[in-house]
């Protein structure tokens, strides 16, 4: 069985439901050493030694665990270590530096199985099996296939979206839509 915790965004913000999803990330493993794998392909390459700091952190503020941590390159690298590791986190950013990975992550739910996958923003929406992106600065007026580790329909920063009506517009009525406002997850288990 695999875990999912699907953020709305802004794990930045210093927010309580922020610390708790950064908690969930140990708290779900039954080990006292929890391996985690930090993707930020979502983000500029220049970024990463920032977020790499701030979110291993996060984590550790909020755990009394051994926690190491391995920032995944690429592809290859992320199937090479993954078998080996306990969470994946794929954090939040823009679409266009993220989707271009999909197609070549057709075996990720497989290589899932009894780990926990956490995902904010565009982390939540690669999980997703479709999605509408949240900013205008985004193409954000078009469904976007995501990898399809659930079988959902995602819309993030919904609390501070302008345009909600058609965003759920967008998307299959008769396919569950989940709706996450920043700040705020969702678990899933999935086997």
């Amino acid at each position: 069985m695999t875990t999912f915790l699907l953020h709305g965004g802004a794990t930045s913000k210093d927010l309580p439901e922020n610390d708790r999803f950064f908690a969930k990330f140990t708290d779900l493993v039954e080990k006292d050493q929890v391996k985690t794998l930090l993707c930020y392909w979502s983000r500029n390459r220049d970024e990463w030694q920032k977020l790499i700091e701030r979110d291993s952190a996060k984590i550790q503020k909020n755990t009394e665990k051994q926690v190491t941590f391995h920032v995944v390159e690429d592809e290859s690298d992320l199937f090479s270590k993954i078998d080996k590791y306990d969470v994946l986190y794929v954090a939040g950013g823009d679409a266009e530096l993220l989707e271009p990975h999909y197609e070549s992550l057709g075996e990720l739910k497989k290589k899932l199985d009894g780990k926990i996958y956490a995902g904010s923003s565009m982390g939540a929406f690669l999980a997703s099996e479709s999605y509408v992106l949240s900013f205008d600065s985004q193409d954000s007026d078009t469904k976007h296939q995501g990898v399809g580790l659930l079988p959902i329909q995602t819309l993030c920063h919904w609390d501070v979206e302008e345009q909600k009506e058609m965003k759920l517009s967008l998307l299959d009525s008769d396919k569950p839509i989940i709706v996450l406002n920043e700040g705020e997850f969702v678990e899933i288990y999935e086997k």
